[in-house]
């Protein structure tokens, strides 16, 4: 399975809205923004301190108006008479009622409660052996062997490891996920098609829900929805629409025009054109939105376990709070086993291919099915092994990696000690002191000027109105702690997953190797990278550090390692028949061919790291990422929105400038262009 990251919005989807070519040349606008922020640094004790702290007396009173706005909003609203939590707290107990459904059918039962407790009703859920045996089979119909032994796999490790419940919990709730988030990505991919101006005005929306930490919009949710499961697949489905719309777009303007035609000629509606012939030709894109449906879904299920999902989540939470990595591993593991095998089952029924040689015999595998259900169920009321899984018969790695911590601690506890002093103390702290003599004004110009020198002026003034509200606002410093951890993380994966995805990138061996443990590590929730730095050196921006640039490091290499060997073999041929050596071949041809897709590997990189900051706020980091959990507890969603809008911003103009970076090295002409033609 093909991990990729949140999102993948490059420099065209914020389009400059004019270019003047009266501007001076870049190399003046890159000086001069230079020159700004040395001479900031420099005067940091000549000039006046307002053009580096944002003066109080100027701040803006946004985080009290926001809060007052949203509260107003969201609890005094009327419709009808009723307030509007009482109107959505309804609608989403209907929508939740299948998701409901579906958990007691495989965890809970149902209970129907009588006059008498003799009168109490309870209908046990669905036998385990029953729940192993239906999914095994699903496997084999929709896969074949491969997907039939992955699928016994999975449920068989889920009670090896007594994490049934959770597992089963969790698969109702992101099954009911994927299954919505299709069908509402489906409909809002065709509407953004067929109507440009649609795409124009979400987009931008877009662009937020993808960037914006889950934190800032969970207390609205939960004002909304109120405490249960019903919030937790709202805020899951904002978190994972936005890819699959973007990818059912994206998959239907690639089509050639003759699938439109043909569309036409066959005298088929549009609603026909498009069901069956233009979306299964985009097949393949869909696959890809499919695919990162069910990885942010499964993404969030340790948040959404924050507002009373439960489930894996939960494990995954309480080994965090309890510092119990072994218990943390086993629920990531599960978490990373679903995903796999949710995808494998969409995947195989999207490119199952119908057989001529036998017909199809639906009335005889629901007949199979309905026996592997019933059966096992029923006689589980009867025996009570095949109603649970006996637990004598379970295991636990828990108590060996605490004795493996704790040997770490114990003789290697000066080292980990060290390291995080030097990253602290050597790396963190100077970079931070630094960006704070540089000051708001010389960082925003600078931005500014940049911007003019990638010829996007409509980028360059955006970017920097931005970053001005920012300081407004009163974050500016907590801006440069999320940024400061997001720069050093993201150059510690670049420095680490660099040289591997080039190692992989030429090596088939080095890539069927790192191509298992990068898929592992992508689809592992960000949570599990937490538990183990924080055990080895403790909470603080260290531990941040690390563990954003571990979370990271997968996509460093799973994109250089695409970029380096997507390159054509004939070019790398030629050079060689010319008399390069190895290195020369590698310096003068490899690398510049890749570029496009090393800068694309940067992007994601960094994009990866700002999602990641936001987890490291309950280990201790102080930027804006403590803001958005501070303001859950103190149910203030004025200010977690804000904050997370400052985040959004954060990756939003890192993302645009980078992509515009990689476009103006690509560009006709452009010097570096010629170079690798």
């Amino acid at each position: 399975m093909v991990a990729v990251a949140s999102i993948s919005f490059g420099p065209t989807s914020l389009a400059p809205l004019f270019r003047p070519k009266w501007l001076p040349s870049s190399r003046l606008w890159v000086a001069l923004g230079l020159v700004l922020l040395f001479a900031a640094y420099v005067g940091r004790d000549l000039l006046p301190d307002g053009l580096y702290v944002w003066p109080k007396q100027w701040l803006l009173p946004l985080l009290k108006i926001s809060n007052d706005v949203l509260n107003q909003l969201l609890r005094r609203t009327e419709i009808f008479g009723e307030p509007l939590r009482m109107w959505t707290r309804a609608g989403g107990e209907a929508i939740g009622l299948p998701m409901r459904g579906l958990q007691n059918l495989l965890t809970t039962g149902w209970t129907f409660p009588g006059s008498t407790p003799a009168e109490t009703l309870t209908l046990p859920p669905l036998s385990w052996v029953s729940v192993v045996l239906a999914a095994t089979y699903l496997g084999w119909l929709a896969g074949g062997r491969r997907l039939a032994v992955l699928a016994f796999a999975t449920f068989a490790y889920f009670l090896i490891f007594d994490l049934w419940a959770a597992a089963t919990l969790t698969l109702a709730s992101v099954a009911f996920a994927i299954v919505v988030g299709v069908v509402f990505g489906l409909v809002l991919g065709v509407m953004l098609f067929r109507w440009g101006w649609l795409e124009a005005v979400l987009n931008p929306v877009f662009d937020v829900m993808q960037t914006i930490p889950p934190f800032s919009y969970l207390v609205p949710v939960l004002i909304l929805f109120g405490f249960g499961p019903v919030a937790a697949l709202v805020a899951t489905l904002i978190f994972a629409l936005p890819p699959m719309a973007r990818a059912v777009v994206y998959g239907l303007r690639r089509l050639p025009d003759h699938t439109s035609e043909l569309s036409s000629m066959t005298g088929a509606s549009r609603c026909q054109g498009t069901s069956k012939i233009l979306l299964p030709s985009a097949r393949d894109d869909l696959l890809l939105g499919v695919n990162q449906l069910v990885m942010m879904a499964l993404a969030m299920v340790i948040l959404a376990s924050m507002i009373g999902a439960g489930g894996l989540g939960a494990e995954v939470l309480r080994a965090i709070q309890s510092l119990k990595i072994g218990r943390g591993l086993e629920a990531g593991i599960a978490i990373t086993l679903l995903a796999v095998l949710l995808y494998g089952y969409g995947h195989s029924i999207a490119v199952r291919r119908p057989s001529h040689l036998s017909r199809p015999q639906p009335v005889r595998h629901l007949a199979i099915l309905a026996a592997i259900l019933i059966i096992p169920t029923v006689a589980g009321i009867a025996i009570a092994p095949l109603a649970q899984y006996p637990a004598a018969l379970t295991i636990s790695t828990a108590d060996f990696w605490s004795r493996v911590i704790s040997w770490l601690n114990s003789n290697w506890g000066d080292v980990f000690e060290a390291t995080r002093l030097i990253i602290t103390l050597g790396v963190i702290r100077p970079l931070l002191t630094i960006l704070r003599d540089l000051g708001w004004v010389s960082i925003a110009a600078c931005i500014l000027c940049f911007g003019f020198a990638l010829r996007q002026p409509s980028l360059a003034v955006l970017s920097c109105a931005t970053l001005i509200l920012i300081a407004a606002i009163g974050y500016w410093d907590k801006l440069l702690i999320t940024f400061n951890l997001v720069m050093i993380g993201t150059l510690l994966s670049l420095f680490v997953g660099a040289p591997l995805g080039i190692w992989a990138g030429s090596s088939r061996r080095v890539h069927a190797v790192s191509e298992v443990i990068v898929t592992t590590l992508q689809t592992l929730p960000s949570f599990v990278y937490l538990v183990p730095v924080v055990m080895l050196l403790g909470p603080g921006d260290a531990t941040a550090v690390i563990a954003i640039a571990l979370y990271s490091v997968a996509t460093t290499v799973r994109y250089t390692d695409h970029a380096i060997r997507n390159v054509d073999p004939t070019t790398i041929e030629a050079a060689v028949a010319f008399g390069a050596t190895p290195l020369q071949t590698f310096w003068k041809v490899r690398l510049p061919l890749a570029r496009p897709g090393l800068m694309l590997g940067l992007n994601q990189t960094i994009l990866m790291c700002v999602g990641m900051v936001v987890i490291t706020a309950l280990v201790g980091s102080q930027g804006l990422e403590l803001e958005t959990v501070d303001a859950i507890a103190r149910v203030e969603p004025g200010r977690g929105l804000l904050a997370g809008l400052a985040i959004s911003a954060l990756a939003i103009i890192l993302d645009r400038y980078v992509g515009a970076v990689a476009e103006k090295l690509n560009a006709p002409g452009s010097p570096r262009a010629n170079s690798s033609s």
